[in-house]
């Protein structure tokens, strides 16, 4: 009997011992927990967006709202044999019209027209009774205006040669085209035999 409780003895002093450390740690003063500061996280910022460039418009076209009026010169008499020069016949006034290639011309203006040579050897007069129309296309070519115009001449013309023992008349009535290109600087010419036209530009 003694034999048996000296047996249990070191286990319930064990048990004891056990015991008496866990309540001393769970009533002991409490753990302190070291707090660490959390890393602050770096906000990415935005990045300026580029802003576009300006969209520049292209310069306007110098056939755009053009305007002015051919000036038609003719020879009276014959010009190679005398040296005349080409005297003004009349002005077709015209217009360009659109916003946007092809740009197109219209014009129009009547031509009465009466002139006199008057040499020793007898007179030689010219009469003309014409209506004009003028159309066309102005073309932009790298900034540079090119006027393609053709210029109807309809109605009559009478040329009257008078000299010593010679009378003579020389009719026309009919319909004539005659093309020009003019660049688009004032004063600028086209011609051809026995006429000339003249471009100004308002």
């Amino acid at each position: 009997m003694n034999t048996h409780r000296a047996t249990h003895l070191p286990l319930c002093l064990a048990l004891t011992i056990t015991l008496h450390f866990l309540t001393n740690c769970s009533s002991g003063t409490s753990t302190q927990v070291l707090q660490t500061n959390p890393t602050p996280t770096a906000t990415p910022t935005k990045a300026p967006q580029s802003q576009p460039e300006p969209t520049q418009a292209p310069p306007p076209s110098p056939c755009e709202g053009l305007s002015g009026e051919i000036e038609l010169q003719i020879l009276v008499g014959p010009a190679d044999a005398v040296g005349l020069t080409p005297k003004t016949a009349g002005f077709i006034p015209f217009s360009v019209t659109g916003s946007a290639p092809p740009y197109t011309i219209s014009g129009s203006g009547p031509i009465n027209y009466q002139e006199t040579l008057t040499e020793n050897w007898g007179t030689y007069t010219v009469y003309m009774d014409l209506d004009t129309t003028l159309d066309g296309e102005c073309s932009d070519t790298n900034g540079a205006g090119i006027l393609h115009a053709a210029l109807t001449l309809s109605g009559s013309q009478m040329v009257e040669v008078r000299s010593d023992g010679f009378n003579q008349d020389y009719p026309w009535q009919g319909t004539d085209i005659r093309s020009m290109d003019f660049p688009l600087q004032d004063g600028a010419e086209a011609q051809g035999e026995g006429w000339v036209c003249v471009l100004h530009i308002e």
